[in-house]
């Protein structure tokens, strides 16, 4: 294995480490992982990462910059699709100042964040084409 699948390993290492650490903080009901958050996309994020894995292992760049660039782009999603929700959640309050407040009390925790956007971001710095270098010299024609 090469240095870059050695970085990619360490990316897909920060993917998974980070998925389970707390991302939201809800009251009464605690600290959410991506677990917690949405099941589907927990799935397809983990299934991912362990395709990453396999093409780090395996040595298969093009496999590895196609699931780092789609681990970003769902965590993209997923952070979006959260930040919405949270700031709707609480519309059912008629009493538009009481529903902002109540939709302060969830808090984002970016260290699970950081961790998971840091190793979708090595994936795919990493897994950049090999460049193979160039001879100038020709090789002499065989004499028959």
């Amino acid at each position: 294995m090469t240095a870059k699948s050695y970085a990619s390993l360490l990316g897909v290492i920060l993917v998974l480490v980070g998925g389970m650490c707390p991302m939201l903080r809800v009251p009464i009901m605690g600290n959410w992982n991506y677990w917690d958050i949405d099941t589907v996309l927990a799935s397809i994020v983990y299934t991912l990462a362990a395709l990453a894995l396999l093409a780090a292992v395996t040595g298969k760049q093009g496999l590895l910059r196609f699931s780092g660039w789609f681990l970003l782009l769902t965590l993209i999603f997923t952070l979006a699709a959260v930040y919405f929700k949270v700031n709707d959640y609480f519309s059912f309050i008629p009493l538009k100042k009481l529903a902002a407040a109540a939709s302060r009390m969830i808090k984002f925790k970016w260290l699970g964040w950081g961790l998971m956007f840091a190793g979708a971001f090595i994936i795919i710095l990493f897994s950049g084409k090999n460049k193979v270098a160039m001879t100038t010299e020709k090789t002499p024609a065989p004499v028959i």
